[in-house]
């Protein structure tokens, strides 16, 4: 008997609606990345429109194919998340054929993006140096952990050495428990956000008429200025006294009350009230308490910060003497900054994800359904492409040499018999 899947049950993507082409239609981006930052900055511009090609390492593909279970079509959900709307090819860049064919495609793109280590394009000769003499136009960007300069640049490193190194792990988790990485790998997504939005920036500047028309450039993001600047107030609260932030758990130092409270079934919700008339219309609205507005204790920001141990203690017995659900519904009425906390099964199933179309199924080549995630852009007039399931490996191979490159059979089978794309693999 057949598992029942969440995806089994989830709508398809709502139609495409209107006629004109996505944001980036007609550009092409040559996609040499892997694992998470590369990827979801390639798939961003892929969900924009542009002709996404993602060159795969022969046989086994970007690494993140391999993360199972679980599996759906043979594929790691970890890479369906990323690589929608692509097409694959697989490459052997050990070989002068297969660097050969890479350049011959990087000369047909606007923009490359590749997240290798520091060097490692250089020495196939694929580097920004290299490529910008055959296109001049390219837009080049390299998405690394610490910089292609430096001490550092040569150190491998993930999301949460960046978080540990960055001081921003320091920011997370109880004050009195060691610091915490956050469960979701933001400083990989965040750079791979940096990342889309200086290409869009390369590619506006090199599209606009003036001295940089026509122009490309080299354009770099390194998770660890990105890890940095995600500090955000805290690291400009440091550099101006001198004194390094501590966690605070739930709660926040600026404003009260902020935190979680739970609930009598168990379930908790998270209370963000930072200004006085969120503060008010809670009191007011959600806990039924107005006189705690005119307590002298709670009157203002400041007095709220002060007390906030005593706040804090008197709204979590209030709130620990109905169900979630009954906060919930006054919440919604009172259109207090509060929310539910929820797993990400509670989530995906929530009324408001299921009203925005966050989640759906589509087609896969082998048969079934995946899911997917909706891309969190919406336009008025040039709206995102019609997600299309992530690519099997080299499934698009002979298509783009033939439609990009103008190779016709003879030639795919010479560039075969070379090793261009790994060990002989031709499909007849």
């Amino acid at each position: 008997m057949k598992e029942n899947r969440p995806v089994d049950d989830l709508p398809p993507p709502n139609p495409r609606y209107g006629f004109r082409p996505p944001p980036l239609d007609g550009v092409r981006v040559l996609d040499f990345t892997r694992y998470l930052s590369g990827p979801w900055c390639t798939q961003t511009l892929a969900d924009l429109g542009a002709d996404v090609i993602k060159v795969e390492r022969p046989g086994i593909g970007d690494e993140t194919r391999g993360f199972t279970p679980p599996e759906i079509c043979g594929e790691s959900p970890y890479f369906l998340g990323l690589n929608r709307n692509k097409r694959s090819m697989t490459l052997d860049l050990r070989t002068p054929s297969g660097v050969a064919v890479a350049r011959d495609l990087a000369t047909a793109s606007d923009i490359l993006v590749e997240n290798f280590a520091p060097g490692v394009m250089n020495r196939y000769g694929l580097g920004y140096s290299a490529l910008k003499e055959i296109n001049p136009s390219l837009i080049y960007c390299a998405i690394s952990g610490w910089g292609a300069e430096g001490a550092y640049a040569d150190q491998p490193g993930f999301d949460s050495v960046f978080q540990a190194e960055s001081g921003f792990a320091s920011l997370t988790g109880d004050p009195d428990r060691p610091p915490m990485r956050t469960g979701s790998p933001v400083i990989d997504i965040a750079a791979a956000m940096n990342a889309s939005t200086a290409i869009l920036a390369a590619l506006a500047a090199r599209d606009r008429p003036g001295p940089n028309q026509g122009v490309g450039q080299w354009v770099e993001v390194a998770l660890y200025d990105t890890a940095l600047t995600m500090t955000a107030y805290y690291g400009m609260n440091y550099l101006a006294s001198g004194r390094s932030p501590v966690r605070q758990g739930n709660t926040a130092a600026v404003a009260a009350p902020l935190g979680l409270f739970e609930a009598a079934d168990g379930k908790a919700i998270y209370v963000s009230c930072g200004t006085k008339r969120s503060w008010e219309d809670f009191a007011r609205g959600v806990l039924d308490r107005p006189d705690m507005i005119v307590d002298h204790r709670f009157a203002t920001h400041q007095d709220r910060n002060i007390n906030k141990a005593v706040l804090m203690a008197e709204i979590g017995e209030i709130i620990a003497g109905q169900p979630r659900d009954f906060w919930m519904e006054r919440v919604l009425r009172v259109k207090s900054p509060v929310g539910a906390v929820r797993s990400i099964a509670e989530a995906f199933q929530a009324v408001a994800a299921k009203e925005r179309g966050m989640a759906t199924a589509v087609p896969h080549p082998g048969g079934d359904v995946v899911p997917n995630v909706t891309s969190a852009f919406r336009f008025s007039e040039t709206p995102v492409v019609q997600p299309v399931a992530a690519p099997a490996l080299d499934a698009n191979r002979d298509e783009i040499l033939r439609e990009v490159l103008r190779c016709d059979d003879a030639r795919i089978a010479a560039l075969d018999r070379t090793g261009a794309f790994g060990a002989s693999q031709d499909k007849g």
